[in-house]
């Protein structure tokens, strides 16, 4: 999942749905790892999670994989 899912980032804005550790509640968000949308690169290696770039409040997020209910590329 990892890897299909950076590689989409890279490329595309992609809602991440998922459930918080901390509140258990489902979330939808858009992200991306776009440089022209986040004006930064980041260098990430296969781990638990992934950091992607939230749309919606201008910040970065890192979200647990196990944690990803689904992701789509919205249309």
């Amino acid at each position: 999942m990892f890897a299909e899912l950076k590689e989409l980032l890279k490329n595309e804005i992609v809602d991440i749905t998922f459930i918080s550790d901390n509140s258990h509640k489902e979330y939808t968000i858009p992200c991306t790892l776009m440089e022209s949308l986040t004006s930064s690169r980041v260098n990430q290696q296969i781990n638990d999670t992934i950091v992607c770039y939230r749309l919606d409040e201008r910040r970065w997020e890192d979200i647990r994989l196990r944690s990803i209910v689904s992701y789509k590329v919205p249309n």
